[in-house]
């Protein structure tokens, strides 16, 4: 091995430089390369000699005085230009050196390798740094050895990661952002339009329209067991059949209470008898014709009027109208009153002024308009089932004097209560409907189709 500061040839068991006196162990044996040219120069055997004897003695803590350093630079520079030092400065160094030896100080290896890390950094700071120092300036950045280094190291290791930091920060800043627009549209634009679709889309429940089909049942009615005995006469009795659009119980009710009505007239008519002989002497009241009109429906209720024909072989028979409402909800009968919207009271009323108004046109042949009033405020409310004059043998459930038509709500006398029975009987419009061009106290006539003229005897058919 070569001395790294002298460049003089060292035995491989050296500790000092012979020439120069530079500690052996900051060579690096493995990195030396021997400088092509250069003079080979002397070794003194005695000073190898001594050398290798150095080891010997090893106190614990030494110190380098800071002349040995001094005196080995100055042994250097007294060497003469062929390359051999001059006695002088050959005897000096000998004397110089072999006190270096005899002082056990310089025979601590942890003192020349203190003595040897100094070293470098002297020639760096001189502009003489050689190969052995590269070593220990590039591992410098991985060990740092001062407070400085470590605070400048961690400064560039967070340099590097702030940019990360805030890079996650904004990618997170930007998530959040979408999903807060995403939610903004979802709420805002896209439910909206989709429960509007929704509600466009639905379809309306379909409103319940309504048809009526006239219906008829086949009668055979004894024509006059007394007059004609045997003889009997056939006819139709007609009635009303609703048709819904859609498949409803309560308009499947209300036709079964209105076929159930008629048939039972027809069965009782069909066995009067015909003969004065088959009657044993009583007096038989008939049916000898019935006819049931639809006379108005909407969307709640529907309302028919209900004429019929009834004798007991007297002069004459009795002519007898009623109405009855019925709800298109439930299919049960409904006073025709409280369906169009009126208390009691008010129906009264509206009776006397209708009544009065038409007597002032045409009054009655035989009785006064106060008598007719009285009598006929005094009967209108009462149900024609339960004796109130009319003859009714078989009537619609909840029955009335009263009906509705398009008109309004019509009043139905009986026989005998506006005058004679040659003046008859009279359907009077007692409150108006909303829109009609009708008033109070107007007639209207609404007629069965009758086959039978109602006097005992057939028509001709």
């Amino acid at each position: 091995m070569y001395c790294t500061k002298c460049g003089a040839k060292l035995p491989r068991d050296a500790r000092f430089c012979m020439n120069c006196g530079k500690p052996v162990a900051a060579i690096a044996p493995a990195k030396v390369v021997e400088p092509t040219g250069a003079p080979v120069k002397a070794v003194n055997p005695a000073a190898a000699s001594r050398e290798a004897a150095a080891p010997a003695a090893a106190p614990a803590k030494t110190v380098v005085p800071a002349f040995v350093s001094e005196a080995a630079d100055a042994g250097r520079h007294d060497a003469s230009p062929s390359g051999h030092p001059s006695n002088v400065s050959s005897q000096n160094g000998s004397a110089s050196f072999d006190s270096l030896q005899s002082d056990s100080s310089f025979s601590d290896s942890s003192l020349e390798s203190a003595a040897f890390v100094d070293e470098p950094e002297k020639s760096c700071e001189a502009g003489t740094c050689d190969a052995s120092s590269a070593p220990q300036s590039s591992a410098s950045p991985k060990r740092p050895e001062t407070l400085r280094g470590a605070v400048n190291a961690t400064k560039h290791r967070s340099r590097r990661r702030v940019p990360m930091v805030v890079l996650v920060a904004l990618a997170m800043a930007l998530a959040a952002g979408t999903a807060y627009a995403a939610y903004r549209v979802y709420t805002d634009m896209w439910l909206p339009a989709q429960q509007a679709q929704n509600e466009q889309t639905v379809e309306a429940p379909e409103e319940i329209t309504y048809s009526v089909e006239t219906r008829s049942m086949d009668v055979s009615v004894p024509v006059d067991p007394y007059d004609a005995p045997g003889k009997r006469e056939a006819q139709k009795w007609y009635y009303p059949h609703i048709e819904a659009s859609t498949q409803s119980d309560a308009v499947d009710k209300i036709n079964a209470a209105l076929e159930e009505s008629m048939r039972t007239d027809v069965e009782k008519t069909n066995a009067a008898p015909d003969t004065a002989k088959d009657m044993g002497g009583a007096i038989v009241f008939i049916c000898q014709y019935r006819s049931i009109t639809l006379t108005y429906i909407d969307n709640d209720i529907v309302c028919v009027r209900d004429q019929r024909y009834d004798t007991g072989w007297g002069p004459h028979g009795s002519t007898t109208v009623t109405g009855c409402a019925y709800s298109l909800e439930t299919g049960d009968p409904i006073d025709p009153v409280s369906a169009f919207g009126l208390t009691p009271e008010q129906a009264k009323s509206a009776v006397a002024d209708a009544v009065t108004a038409y007597l002032a046109t045409d009054p009655s042949d035989v009785l006064s308009t106060n008598a007719v009033v009285r009598d006929i405020t005094n009967m209108c409310l009462m149900n024609p089932a339960l004796g109130s004059g009319v003859d009714v043998e078989n009537p619609l459930d909840g029955c009335s004097h009263f009906y509705i038509a398009s008109e309004g709500l019509v009043f139905a006398t009986e026989d005998h209560q506006m005058g004679s029975y040659a003046y008859g009987r009279r359907e009077i419009l007692v409150a108006p409907s909303d829109g009609s061009l009708a008033k109070a106290g107007d007639t209207v006539a609404i007629e069965a189709p009758m086959d039978f003229s109602g006097s005992g005897q057939a028509s001709s058919q």
